[in-house]
């Protein structure tokens, strides 16, 4: 009798074990693809796993175990199951209490991040805490930062949007309001690089006002996340687009419905103040700034790790598969590689080792590429861009910029009538162009247009014409030098420190009117004057130098010798 209870128990008993087993195991790692990667992240994990203290740092504690669990650790475990606490903690009591007030926003959204990949539906209450208190503290002008009185911060903006983007997930009740404001406040304040600083309009961080690669792609990040929820993935209006060749440039040609893929539409009752086309040129603008600075290896003084994980999220919410005509996954993952030492850290001068090797772990695992194959299904986060390499016999299809210029040539456009939307079309055509070489192939089209009347397309077209890096048009951002509008010099002159290579130039400043405090016109007109005649002198004397030897001697060499004109004086009192 015993012995048939025992046989008919076993199965049983072998069950038990079996789910206890399923629920203790270490799952297996996940693979990035690249064996070196792979390597990379084994070693990386490790060392978090053996440096993670209880005591840390709770919002240091959960990037740790979020990073850990995007490389396949499971939620059963102990780091787990203790950073799930940590962030549920936060908002034991009703409201949102962050244990550093200074990082209120980078606890807020990498707790919410953490919960929508554990378990969105499990702590779906807690997120919309969360999600309440970061539509809460929002600044007027759209942007967060630490306190209401300080200036607004653009990575504080980032994992802010990164909060309500992760309670949406999870189908929280969130704010579109609050996103279309903070889209309104990265539109309008960007560098004239294209660029961002830490806070727009003041000196904070290593950079100052200027723009730096972190807060460039934090900023591209959030305009990205934007243009998700309130207009879907790109990639799913494919097939559309390809039926409407008409309705191709949304500016020039108006869209009539934008919201055409309301399936994936975050909000599908509320209505953008800002078009899909004005968003993605933003997007555009600061992939430019980025392309033009490109450098595997983040050179950031003090968040070097910080950047290859932001980068990594905003290039993929944006849908932008190719850096210079190639996936940039690599090339930035070997950047990437070589911040990391013996033990297996990624060290980072500010937050330290688990901080760093966090953000390397996020980037090799490719984080956000998860979250969007799951969110809106494998493979479409990426619309398909061409290869750059392919058969250069085949028959060459009209890119985006043959089509906008012949556009703007059939129509006859008045150059009153949205020349700031055409001056984006331009940028949006350019970025386009994956292959560097055929980009210099539409050097022509873009020289016409540096004649054109309206400044904001000649601005557009100059930029362009530098992203080329072709010093065969030196002497057109010279002539650009000359133009009278302020905004055509300075997109010249960031052109040729392109072209030249001098990030610096000459020292010549950006914007000549910068610490000139209520000038009158007659004083805006001089020193605009001498700023511009000396860049001139210090850009045709460098040329001279360096110019081929065929072409010294032709006329360019005069004009370059001749004085600002009446036309030029008059304009720069505008």
């Amino acid at each position: 009798m015993k012995v048939r209870q025992m046989k008919r128990r076993l199965p049983l008993f072998l069950f038990a074990i079996l789910l206890f087993m399923s629920s203790t195991a270490v799952a297996q790692p996940k693979t990035t693809g690249n064996p070196q990667f792979d390597a990379a992240v084994q070693r990386a994990a490790a060392y978090l796993r053996a440096n993670l203290k209880e005591d840390d740092t709770p919002g240091h504690y959960v990037l740790s175990a979020y990073a850990l669990f995007k490389a396949g650790e499971p939620k059963e475990s102990p780091i787990i199951q203790r950073a799930i606490k940590h962030a549920t903690d936060s908002v034991a009591s009703g409201t949102f209490r962050p244990q550093r007030p200074y990082d209120h926003l980078y606890e807020s959204g990498l707790y919410c991040m953490f919960l929508a990949d554990v378990d969105p539906e499990l702590y779906r209450d807690q997120m919309q805490i969360m999600a309440n208190y970061v539509a809460s503290v929002q600044r007027p002008d759209g942007s967060w930062a630490d306190t209401p009185q300080a200036d607004g911060d653009i990575s504080m903006c980032q994992y802010a949007v990164l909060a309500l983007w992760a309670a949406n997930r999870a189908k929280c009740q969130v704010s579109p309001e609050a996103l279309d404001r903070t889209v309104s406040y990265h539109l309008s304040h960007r560098n004239q690089d294209g660029g961002y600083a830490y806070r727009p309009g003041a000196s904070f961080g290593a950079t100052g006002a200027n723009s730096n690669r972190n807060m460039t792609m934090a900023a591209l990040s959030s305009l990205g996340v934007a243009r998700l929820l309130f207009y879907g993935p790109e990639s799913a209006k494919k097939d559309k687009e390809k039926a409407q060749p008409e309705a191709k440039f949304g500016v020039l040609v108006k869209e009539e419905d934008e919201d055409a893929n309301v399936s994936a539409v975050a909000f599908p009752d509320y209505r953008p103040r800002h078009s899909k086309g004005e968003i993605t040129a933003g997007i555009e603008r600061a992939l430019a700034y980025e392309t033009g600075n490109f450098n595997p290896v983040n050179n950031h003084p003090e968040f070097p790790n910080y950047f290859y994980y932001t980068i990594e999220r905003a290039l993929t919410v944006s849908e932008i598969s190719l850096i210079k005509g190639e996936d940039w996954y690599v090339p930035y993952g070997n950047g990437l590689l070589t911040f990391q030492d013996g033990e297996g850290a990624f060290k980072e001068v500010h937050g330290g080792a688990i901080v760093g090797t966090s953000f390397a772990l996020l980037y090799f695992m490719r984080s956000t590429k998860q979250i969007i194959e799951k969110t809106y299904g494998v493979g479409r986060q990426q619309g398909k861009r061409g290869n750059p390499f392919g058969d250069k016999e085949v028959k060459r299809e009209p890119t985006e910029l043959d089509l906008l210029i012949a556009d703007m040539e059939n129509l006859d456009i008045n150059v009153d009538d949205a020349p700031i939307e055409v001056a984006d079309e331009i940028v949006r055509s350019v970025i386009s162009i994956d292959d560097p070489e055929e980009l210099v192939g539409q050097a022509d089209k873009l020289k016409s247009l540096m004649k054109h009347p309206n400044a904001d397309v000649r601005k557009s077209a100059c930029w362009a014409l530098g992203r080329t890096g072709d010093f065969k048009l030196v002497p057109f951002m010279l002539d650009g030098i000359h133009d009278p509008s302020v905004d055509v010099n300075v997109e010249a002159i960031a052109a040729l420190r392109f072209i030249a290579r001098k990030p610096n130039g000459f020292g010549e400043t950006l914007n000549p009117l910068e610490g000139v405090e209520n000038p009158t016109d007659e004083e805006k007109v001089r020193i605009v004057n001498e700023w511009r005649q000396k860049a001139i002198n210090s850009w045709s004397a460098w040329y001279a130098r360096v110019r081929p030897h065929e072409d010294q001697d032709g006329f360019d060499q005069l004009l370059l010798a001749v004085p600002l004109n009446s036309k030029t004086v008059e304009e720069s009192k505008k």
